[in-house]
């Protein structure tokens, strides 16, 4: 059956009834990325995307296909830097310049002002693409033409919790360990096989999980459906929440 907030699956008619009654965009991007041998490798754009949809269920408006592309590293590599090869990139993971996602969010930014939405989430659920839309909504200040939008990420949205993980079990924090798997499970169970896991230290595969970290690998075992769940579930609530502060930001 098709989704009414998917914009892929609307016919011409339900596009434009969706967005006179929420004029919301939402669109969802991260790098196709390694996260440990037990997850699949679209974990972060699918997650966010998930996050959105459940948003738009909530209060409405149209969510973008998934956004595959991102920026690898911290504040995110250049194209030189990309293809210098001085950085580990971790394959099969696929990256894209810093310079060049930004140019795609911002036009992507763009052409949901012209198409006449009112307000867009911008969510980058990758670190690095989440710095990289916070970066565009301060220059922007939060506005391009007439359409205000929130640009920020997973990280920056659940900072709270984050924060509150690594207080109580920093052994379940940190990129691909047993937070990130169990939201990979709660958005797509087939998406993850936990034993494989076991084998990360081991595998002649090269993967950022690989560290001093035993406990941290053991940790993943213990993800489960219903812990990434309450974080699904609360990220897309506190979307919807910003796209209704966004939408009320537009009255007179």
């Amino acid at each position: 059956m098709r989704q009414r907030h998917k914009y892929e699956e609307l016919l011409p008619e339900e596009f434009y009834e969706e967005r006179a009654r929420a004029p919301v965009a939402y669109f969802a991007c991260g790098g196709m990325e390694e996260h440990g041998l037990q997850s699949a490798l679209g974990a972060d754009p699918y997650i966010g995307y998930e996050c959105c949809l459940r948003a738009a269920a909530h209060g409405g408006g149209i969510v973008f296909p998934v956004v595959p592309f991102a920026p690898a590293g911290v504040p995110g590599y250049t194209r030189e830097e990309l293809r210098g090869g001085r950085y580990a990139l971790y394959p099969p993971s696929l990256w894209l310049s810093r310079e060049t996602c930004k140019l795609l969010y911002e036009e992507l930014l763009e052409s949901f002002a012209d198409l006449g939405f009112h307000a867009c989430i911008a969510f980058g659920s990758h670190w690095p693409a989440d710095l990289l839309m916070q970066e565009i909504y301060r220059e922007r200040g939060g506005r391009v033409g007439g359409m205000r939008f929130w640009g920020g990420g997973l990280v920056s949205l659940m900072r709270d919790w984050l924060d509150d993980l690594e207080r109580t079990d920093h052994a379940a924090d940190g990129h691909g360990m047993m937070w990130e798997t169990a939201l990979v499970m709660a958005m797509r169970p087939d998406w993850v096989d936990l034993p494989r896991a076991r084998r990360i230290m081991q595998s002649p595969l090269e993967s950022q999980l690989q560290g001093p970290w035993p406990h941290k690998i053991e940790r993943i075992q213990g993800a489960t459906v219903e812990y990434g769940e309450r974080w699904l579930a609360e990220a897309g609530e506190r979307l919807a929440r910003l796209a209704t502060d966004l939408l009320g930001s537009q009255q007179p």
